[in-house]
């Protein structure tokens, strides 16, 4: 190829699949509609190939504007990325990192977090998803996310992920002071509970419902699955049910109080956390600076 694709008409292509024919796409970047077509017939001469063809709903894209698609989004998000952390450096812009996680982190160490990182990086912007790491996988392999903080088994494999450890704490069943079973020894004497649990299709909780409950198990329990730490918690404490938790839970004003650990001779796994992050979108220096200014927080919390 003696030319490359021009930036302005990559974005040009990627508005007509966004809003589904040209004439929207022209409105929306305000260009004149014979100059969106001009464009694209450029980029399809520079590229050899047809990108689109009219449809009888509208605009389709070809097999091969279906493969360059994918490529176009990854070079403007990776190109997003790169003008954005230049930005952030020269403090010339408003920058953002962007996170998922699930409850613990917001119950422990984050506000603290982002209060002093933005002391020192005023511009910054932290924007938070808060979930379990199977929900968030698809948002950061589009990069949507530069991280995700959860709880994953250490041999878990994801051939696009790098899974980097931040910390590892035991996990506790959660009671309500007031509930019968808080005296509980053991996992038998729990056998007629009902849980509340993260919901997770990888992860901790994952690995955990073959050491809770048995396969083909016909026993009168309720499990509701939620995909916050919040919701197991109130219904900890409001309705009576069990959850698992990392012991940072105990700490937490909120819910000390009433909440209580279960003393059963059986040991649960241990939750190792982990900085979960794509192999396509390599970390940008703030987010970097971000995952280190965590990582002293939880030292200093601990």
């Amino acid at each position: 190829m003696t030319r490359l694709p021009k930036i302005h008409q990559i974005n040009i292509f990627l508005k007509i699949i966004e809003y589904g024919s040209i004439r929207a796409a022209a409105i929306e970047l305000k260009q004149t509609q014979p100059g969106v077509t001009r464009a694209i017939k450029e980029l399809e001469k520079t590229l050899g190939s047809p990108l689109f063809i009219r449809g009888s709903r509208g605009i389709v894209l070809t097999e091969m504007g279906r493969i360059f698609e994918s490529r176009a989004q990854l070079i403007m998000k990776e190109l997003e990325r790169a003008v954005n952390e230049l930005e952030i450096i020269n403090g010339a812009s408003q920058g953002a990192v962007t996170l998922g996680c699930s409850s613990l982190l917001p119950f422990t160490i984050m506000s603290s977090s982002i209060q002093r990182f933005q002391q020192r990086y005023p511009n910054v912007k932290v924007n938070i998803n808060e979930g379990q790491v199977s929900e968030l996988l698809p948002a950061l392999r589009e990069g949507e996310l530069d991280f995700i903080i959860d709880a994953i088994a250490p041999d878990t494999t994801l051939s696009d992920i790098t899974i980097e450890p931040f910390f590892k704490t035991s996990a506790h069943i959660l009671i309500n002071k007031q509930h019968p079973l808080a005296s509980s020894t053991s996992l038998d004497d729990l056998k007629y509970a009902n849980w509340c649990l993260p919901s997770s299709k990888i992860g901790y909780y994952d690995k955990l419902n073959s050491k809770l409950f048995f396969e083909n198990d016909e026993r009168p329990t309720a499990v509701v699955r939620s995909n916050t730490m919040l919701m197991a918690l109130q219904m900890v404490l409001n309705e009576d049910y069990l959850t698992v938790g990392a012991k940072e839970m105990l700490k937490v004003p909120y819910f000390n109080k009433d909440l209580h650990p279960v003393s059963i001779k059986e040991s649960l796994p241990d939750i190792d956390y982990s900085f979960i992050y794509s192999q396509r979108f390599p970390l940008t220096q703030i987010a970097r600076k971000f995952i280190n200014k965590l990582r002293y927080e939880y030292d200093d919390y601990q």
